[in-house]
């Protein structure tokens, strides 16, 4: 008997184990409905006869040293990603997503899934044709060995996805994940599952999962690994006899025959190559860049593109700074108001030619974004903690730092430096001192490119006038990384771009259980029992409504909180990009598709080179 889960879901839910009586279904829609019957044709935002062939060559920031995605040792290269499919060229996972649609995800791997009625299951059977690219058949076997690779050997945002899980492996296709009971509310742990990649036992079993690899890998998806400089760059060849060509999911998509990441130190070096046809397109964020560097020949005559696109999901914070909470004097709301309200980012955006949008909620330009005062749902959930949330919370809605837009505001600095005397600190010869301690107020701010690092001086000039000492650097990129992981640090940086399903993401990077541990996406240490108590809502919440509800509130406590000063937003990307490609004609989707879904037009293709002068 077929029974909607949570009301929403379209899954069938099979009450019993039997594996004769067991009911697939070719999606998942979390907490909604599939968009594409199960003998749908192709995604509507593709085209399906794009041409294959061509290149595109992509730049990316900083080095690479590992081709092993289980491993934290070394530092990932990219077509590998873990977690997104437009991540990972290599390896097929067991479900991927829709881009037009929130948060449905359709079989690759697996050609069904299933949950049982009491949700103490997940299960998914395997297609019979799926493939390594050496041709031997994707099996249980594959899937046992990397589910055991990351509980043993993974990193912790992995061991935390899958550790409370067991699998149970079934038959040669088909194996179910055993739920416990406490985490059974989760209606997204079907998609969190399903975004498995799957190993082939037969090759690593020998080679060390545990460790850094640089050596050929094999892959299931739909490119190979071609050539590589490691560091430097890495080239990824399509298969042409990929299984999964004929896949719904996949016709129209991974158009060309070669794909090549070029590895860059900083942003406007990748600008520079872009301009010289080094490489093909460009995702700008820095404003001045944008609005002032592609004053060539090349954007005025038609052969370089420059154009911005919308998201379908949450606009986040773009590079946000979070303070270092293991520190004492962070643990102080006063403090962190103090630094909050001298911020001028109505300035800061004015001069960066409006490129950017000033974020008000860590979910911007979306649903989820905390709005106006708590809601009855809202309510239900913030009353129980009340005592442990500021007052503001239920009576003041969240609003942008009171600013002019001159650069300071006077008053703004006045209330910072009575909240930072109220919390011990005073001034004395100029400087900012603990008035018990005499311990001197200063902070390292600490970005992960020069770029980032010049947009915090103006806040280091507003600090300066508090008697702060301030200092913004942006060290090498894996040093930047060792420094964010291990604390060294007072206020750090890094984007919070979260998607439709946010639910792991959030634990991962505010809940106090990921504070103090290796590799944790909670860089800020952020340990509080109200924020805990409202991911755990977020992550049981049943109905649409109510994860709505749920994550506003997290959003609202995070917000007058000041944890994290959340500086700016971005709704429009702004994309450059050299005029050799066909691109499909569709809306907003949930990420931007140039990897995947553009394809190589040999006319536009023969025009650049004319122009260029390249032969290629």
């Amino acid at each position: 008997m077929k029974i909607l889960f949570a009301l929403y879901l379209t899954l069938s839910l099979v009450p019993i184990n039997s594996l004769a009586d067991r009911q697939y279904q070719h999606a998942y829609a979390f907490l909604s409905t599939p968009k594409y019957s199960a003998d749908f044709n192709h995604f509507d935002y593709v085209n399906p006869e794009a041409n294959k062939g061509g290149v595109i060559r992509l730049p990316q920031m900083g080095n690479w040293d590992n081709l092993n995605p289980i491993t934290t040792k070394g530092r990932l290269a990219a077509g590998l990603g873990f977690w997104s499919r437009d991540t990972n060229l290599l390896w097929d996972s067991l479900m991927v997503p829709a881009l037009d649609e929130p948060a449905t995800h359709y079989g690759l791997l697996a050609e069904g899934i299933a949950v049982a009625e009491d949700r103490s299951w997940v299960a998914f059977k395997l297609r019979a044709e799926a493939r390594f690219h050496d041709g031997q058949a994707i099996t249980t076997e594959d899937v046992e060995f990397t589910f055991k690779a990351i509980i043993e050997h993974g990193a912790p945002d992995l061991k935390s996805a899958f550790g409370a899980f067991q699998l149970e492996v079934e038959t040669t296709h088909e194996f179910r994940f055993l739920i416990p009971a406490e985490y059974r509310q989760d209606p997204e742990l079907p998609i969190r599952l399903g975004a498995l990649p799957i190993l082939p036992a037969h090759v690593w079993t020998d080679r060390g999962i545990d460790k850094t690899t640089v050596l050929p890998i094999l892959g299931s998806g739909p490119y190979e690994i071609a050539e590589m400089r490691v560091g430097r760059w890495i080239k990824f060849n399509r298969v042409i006899d990929y299984w999964g060509a004929h896949l719904a999911i996949n016709r129209g998509r991974y158009n060309f025959d070669e794909v090549k990441f070029d590895y860059f130190r900083d942003d406007q070096v990748q600008t520079e190559a872009v301009k010289a046809n080094i490489v093909d397109v460009h995702v700008e964020n820095v404003p001045r860049t944008w609005y002032a560097s592609y004053d060539i020949p090349a954007v005025s005559e038609g052969y370089v593109i420059k154009q911005e696109y919308q998201l379908a999901k949450p606009a986040g914070l773009w590079w946000p700074i979070f303070w270092n909470m293991a520190q004492k004097r962070f643990q102080d709301r006063r403090v962190r108001r103090a630094l909050w309200i001298i911020n001028d980012m109505t300035w800061q955006n004015t001069r960066s030619y409006g490129f950017w949008g000033q974020a008000t909620s860590f979910f911007h330009d979306s649903e989820f974004a905390a709005r106006g005062l708590p809601s009855e749902k809202e309510l239900a959930l913030l009353n129980p903690i009340k005592h442990l949330v500021p007052e503001q919370v239920f009576s003041q809605p969240y609003r942008a730092q009171p600013n002019s837009g001159s650069g300071w505001s006077r008053a703004n600095l006045l209330e910072a430096a009575s909240l930072l005397k109220q919390a011990g600190w005073v001034v004395r010869d100029n400087k900012l001192v603990h008035g018990e301690t005499g311990e001197s107020f200063e902070l390292r701010l600490v970005a992960v490119s020069p770029a980032l690092a010049s947009s915090f001086i103006p806040l280091t000039r507003q600090l300066a006038k508090l008697g702060i000492k301030a200092s913004a650097k942006s060290p090498e990129i894996s040093n930047w990384l060792y420094r964010m992981r291990s604390g060294d640090f007072d206020g750090g940086a890094i984007w919070f771009l979260p998607n439709n399903t946010p639910t792991l993401q959030i634990r991962n990077s505010f809940h106090s259980s990921e504070a103090n541990r290796d590799y944790s996406a909670n860089w800020s240490n952020l340990q509080d029992p109200a924020i805990d108590f409202l991911i755990d809502a977020i992550g049981t919440a049943e109905t649409w409504p109510n994860y709505v509800a749920a994550i506003r509130a997290f959003d609202r406590v995070m917000l007058h909180n000041y944890y994290w000063l959340p500086m700016m937003s971005k709704t429009n990307h702004a994309i450059v990009y050299w005029d050799k490609f066909g691109i499909p004609d569709h809306g907003r989707l949930q990420r931007l598709g140039f990897l995947d879904l553009w394809w190589w037009d040999e006319e536009k293709a023969s025009r650049v080179a004319n122009y260029a002068g390249d032969d290629n």
